[in-house]
């Protein structure tokens, strides 16, 4: 008999809901009313919207939707929930990213902030999974359970998550920033050199103890201008882990490209300054830096030992025959991991291209409670890890799956490709990654199946455009949407990308070879197998033979594959795979959002601050304390967005301009040293006793603040104008 459960209201909902989220998306809520009404600007929205991983689509009218998934950790009730909003708000399925990110599209904009109610109810936050800020934190999908991981890095992820999210420390720097934590020895499943900041599990005997820490890289990313991450150390401890992620950010905050916005990465400032230059400042920085005690608060409750979850339902019966199915030992070979408990494994449930309907997450969801005690990741290959299976349990889960048709074979491997949403959703593609996949995907069956045992270790990896969100330079053989031309007719092309690959120290970054026109693409992939299959010696892996062959004679043997028909003679070179009805053309004048809004419309100007002094004096004069300090703090904020807005720096709260300011104008040398600490200090005037006497040194340091920054303006628009 179905048990029903009782869903919540909206009201129920809302008032459940932590005061931080509740009053955020009530503020939302009215913020979006304000843009629909035209009180609002465009950009000032986009700076808004994007906090909360509202992301413009293509299409016009709807949104994407970014969902933080943190390191990826999902359980059966947060997918479920992610299933009925999808099927609520937007279009019914929902897309993992290489991020450990779900995105839903063709979502109302009026809609959205109950549709964040609904999943923060859930747990699940979308808070700065777009914008300038600390995205995402991604992890190892095996973390807790890989027979050959150091130690389970996941709480570390959630302690770094936790100390990020709303801190004023990064949520106005000049782009996004990304970072990982992985916790295996000998594979990289989190692309450690590829982020700005790369954190590797290391362990060390101290002091007679085993002591846990990191390896650090620093300054990787990918993008049109990719760069592998710098050696920090080969071993940090662990408490030592959020003061030097502070520091680094700090300084990227500080020094990072803000006017430039496709140099705004902290890659860019690596290079700019020079490593050692660049090390050296953010030593300094950390040197300095006043860690306060809370801060490894987030790691008091990390355990060192776990064990395995309490499974307590009863697995069904696999039918007859199962175990000798040809299908089910297909499945197990290829989507069946070790774990690092004996008597357990895990399951790599294989989701094609990342996309997955709503009804089959809700089988998912199903099949998890029963068989992973509801336990469920997502990779960074776009597929779903069950991670607690009970080894005796393999027949019946793939019956469950094969029932639910989910059952499907090759799970990370050649024939399972990786690719973004291109041209199909986002403003930035340019060719439809998930066509080319689908016909590629499709050819593994047919014309590229003789190369299924040769190729089966090898990646491919299709991002619709430069920004590299299918992290295609990290491919065996990668594509990058571009675009060709024929006798005036634009023609979807791809730029081939030849030997890259995530291996933790040894992580290679692809080679762009040529650009092709898309249709050519699968004659590209099948030529390169058959030099791979007639070249390689001794067991030689692809990326080694291709490095070998050498990147003119890869352009030699691709050359033949340029040449693009007349539209006479062949009419489909000029559609897009999977867009055959559409005439291919480049969408003028859209942007993409990846960078962020960095200041809106409206420029701040004294007026404000002028205003709020002189109510401070009043109020102070009546002897309302409490209001006057209140008012004295919103003059001091009012007075430094000026300056900051000047340096492209628009903060959203003045918690943040208090902090902007202490770390772009004071810790710079530009304001007067004794604002150092301006930040940490208001914060505790602000929880002190509201007296005359704090009422009058607030008043007076409003002023004091207001001639600074009228000073700071004056410097800068001279510097700006000479």
């Amino acid at each position: 008999m179905e048990v029903k459960v009782k869903k919540k209201s909206m009201r129920e909902i809302k008032a459940g809901l932590p005061e931080v989220v509740r009053e955020e998306l009530d503020l939302f809520d009215s913020q979006i009313q304000d843009y629909l009404s035209g009180l609002t600007g465009d950009i000032k929205f986009q700076k808004i919207r994007l906090q909360l991983g509202t992301y413009a689509q293509r299409q016009e009218g709807v949104q994407m939707q970014r969902i933080k998934i943190p390191f990826g950790g999902l359980n059966s009730a947060k997918l479920r929930r992610l299933a009925d909003v999808s099927d609520k708000y937007a279009s019914g399925f929902m897309h993992l990213t290489t991020r450990q990110d779900v995105q839903l599209y063709y979502i109302k904009l009026d809609t959205v902030p109950n549709m964040m109610r609904e999943l923060a109810d859930a747990g699940i936050t979308t808070r700065e999974a777009c914008g300038n800020t600390v995205r995402n934190v991604t992890a190892c999908h095996q973390s807790g359970v890989s027979p050959t991981e150091t130690f389970d890095v996941t709480p570390y992820a959630e302690a770094f998550k936790n100390f990020m999210l709303r801190n004023p420390i990064c949520q106005n720097m000049g782009r996004k920033f990304k970072v990982c934590f992985e916790g295996c020895q000998d594979v990289d499943h989190a692309g450690v050199r590829i982020h700005d900041l790369g954190f590797r599990a290391r362990v060390r005997m101290i002091d007679g103890g085993i002591k846990r820490g990191f390896q650090v890289h620093v300054g990787g990313g990918l993008g049109a201008s990719p760069s592998l991450g710098h050696l920090w150390t080969e071993f940090m401890p662990v408490e030592d882990m959020i003061p030097f992620s502070a520091a680094v950010i700090r300084i990227f905050d500080r020094y990072g490209e803000r006017k430039v916005r496709m140099k705004a990465r902290m890659k860019f400032l690596v290079r700019s300054l020079g490593w050692d230059e660049f090390k050296k400042r953010v030593e300094e920085e950390w040197l300095n830096l006043k860690v306060e005690p809370s801060w490894n608060n987030y790691l008091s409750d990390i355990r060192e030992d776990y064990s395995p979850p309490d499974n307590a339902g009863s697995i069904p019966p696999a039918p007859e025959g199962t175990e000798s199915d040809a299908g089910y030992i297909r499945w197990k070979g290829s989507c069946v991991l070790p774990h690092a408990k004996e008597e357990y494994v895990m399951v790599n449930v294989r989701i094609h291209l990342g996309d997955l309907k709503s009804d089959k997450a809700r089988a998912i969801a199903d099949i998890a409670d029963v068989y992973s005690a509801g336990d469920i990741r997502i990779s960074i290959l776009q597929n779903l890890i069950l991670r607690w299976v009970p080894r005796q349990a393999l027949p019946s889960l793939y019956t469950a799956l094969k029932d639910a048709d989910l059952a499907y074979t090759g799970a990370d491997t050649f024939g399972d490709i990786t690719a973004c949403p291109g041209a199909d959703t986002c403003s930035l593609g340019i060719t439809s990654a998930k066509g080319l996949a689908d016909h590629l995907t499709g050819g593994m069956s047919n014309g590229l199946g003789e190369f299924k045992d040769l190729a089966k270790d090898l990646r491919i990896k299709i991002s619709g455009c430069p920004n590299a969100c299918a992290q295609h330079v990290t491919a065996s053989i990668g594509f990058q949407g571009a675009s060709l031309s024929k006798d005036g007719r634009n023609v979807p092309a791809e730029q081939v990308f030849i030997g890259g690959g995530l291996y933790g120290d040894d992580t290679r970054l692809a080679t762009s070879i040529i650009k092709v026109p898309t249709r050519n693409a699968p004659k590209v992939v099948k030529r390169l197998l058959e030099l791979y299959r007639d070249e390689k010696q001794d067991g030689e892996h692809f990326d080694i033979v291709m490095e070998r062959l050498g990147r003119d004679r890869l352009k030699d043997e691709i050359n033949k594959f340029t040449d693009i028909p007349t539209f006479e003679e062949d009419p489909s070179f000029y559609d897009d795979w999977g867009h055959e009805e559409e005439k291919f053309e480049l969408q003028k004048g859209m942007k993409g959002e990846c960078a962020g809004a960095t200041v809106e419309e409206k420029i701040p100007t004294f007026a404000d601050a002028e205003k709020r002094i002189q109510q401070a004096e009043a109020l102070l004069a009546h002897g309302e304390y409490a209001t006057s300090i209140m008012e004295s703090y919103h003059s001091c904020a009012a007075s430094a967005h000026v300056p900051l807005y000047t340096k492209l720096v628009d903060p959203f709260t003045p918690e943040q301009t208090m902090w902007e300011f202490e770390n772009l104008l004071v810790r710079t040398g530009e304001a007067d040293g004794r604002w150092m600490d301006l930040s940490s200090s208001m914060k505790d005037r602000l929880t002190q006793e509201p007296t005359a006497g704090l009422a009058a040194e607030m008043l007076s340091t409003a002023k004091d603040i207001y001639a600074e920054c009228v000073r700071l303006e004056t410097v800068l628009v001279k510097s700006a104008k000479n």
